[in-house]
């Protein structure tokens, strides 16, 4: 058995999973580094819907390929990872892929519901609005009427 390797049993917790992996390995950066980047993509195209139903339905598709991708590190890890992270059950894969990308896919949540809601109010400020500029010209045609 290689020094490295590490009984699966030794590990009681996620916190000592999540300690146990190389984080400074180049490909893992680079995962990082583009969590990072679809982030900020995220934020900075808050206000254009179309763009981010595309990027929604395309980390959507990264969690439903999270398996044949997993299956797929793990059958080649040796030519990227300097270790064998790459587990039967899909705890790494899903630790530093799906569980991200979740992340940001509810923030893009939150910002739809956020502009959504700032939507709804203005569109309830533009009933009430309607709605008084109804009244007054309802009001003026009864005094004309009296007259």
């Amino acid at each position: 058995m290689h020094e490295s390797f590490i009984e699966t049993t030794s590990i009681t917790s996620y916190w000592q999973f999540l300690r146990m992996i190389n984080w400074y390995e180049p490909w893992l950066i680079a995962l990082c580094g583009f969590h990072v980047i679809c982030l900020l993509i995220i934020i900075l195209t808050r206000g254009y819907l179309n763009i981010q139903i595309f990027i929604f339905l395309g980390l959507l598709s990264c969690i439903y390929c999270a398996e044949y991708i997993n299956q797929l590190a793990a059958e080649n890890w040796k030519l990227f990872a300097g270790d064998q992270y790459f587990d039967s059950r899909g705890m790494f894969i899903s630790t530093v892929l799906s569980l991200p990308v979740i992340i940001n896919c509810c923030i893009m949540v939150g910002i739809w519901l956020y502009e959504s809601i700032v939507l709804l109010k203005l569109c309830i400020k533009r009933i009430k609005k309607n709605r008084i500029e109804q009244n007054n010209d309802t009001d003026k045609d009864n005094k004309k009427k009296k007259e």
